[in-house]
């Protein structure tokens, strides 16, 4: 799957308005007039209720997440032996982008933009996010037993050269 530039999604979306009959600001740049036309051909976003059993913020992260991933998480939250948040799931370029340029990412690649992959943290007995490699190696086992049990393949960041303890991630090879 191909990623699209910000500017090439919205030419994507301004043609396939036109084909469709739709009219957009003459400026040809989003923005109301855009999001109104939007709005009119496809009607508003069905509403997708929020994974159960999540804190607030972990369960805003997870929205778009693919659901293999969504159902590890879910199974690893109940066996894990350290209590976690998801603290990213699915992410924009600009995200994606901001994170290379500062250097808490090294690729344009992510699984994070197409909702394969998340990154979690453990928290500690306050109930704070806690940075500490120990934990996630204790997390570690719980998430990849998780999947085991599902039948479901994951790769934990924790485990690249460049060690990424919060990342976990649904394989390429069997989610192209």
């Amino acid at each position: 799957m191909s990623l699209m530039t910000d500017d090439a999604f919205t030419r994507f979306v301004q043609r396939a308005l036109i084909e469709r009959g739709a009219k957009i600001a003459e400026d040809g740049k989003p923005g109301p007039a855009t999001r109104a036309a939007l709005l009119e051909l496809l009607g508003p976003a069905p509403e997708r209720p929020a994974p159960q059993g999540w804190d607030a913020r972990s369960a805003r992260n997870l929205v778009g997440v693919h659901p293999d991933l969504v159902r590890i998480m879910e199974r690893a939250r109940d066996d894990a032996p350290v209590p976690f948040v998801v603290i990213e799931g699915l992410r924009t370029v600009a995200r994606q982008k901001e994170l290379v340029r500062i250097g808490a990412s090294q690729t344009m690649r992510s699984r994070h933009l197409t909702g394969h992959a998340v990154d979690i943290a453990p928290l500690d007995s306050k109930g704070q996010i806690a940075w500490d490699w120990p934990l996630f190696d204790r997390l570690a086992p719980a998430v990849k037993q998780a999947a085991n049990s599902l039948g479901l393949k994951v790769e934990w960041g924790g485990d690249w050269k460049w060690r990424d303890g919060p990342h976990w991630q649904l394989p390429w090879g069997a989610y192209p």
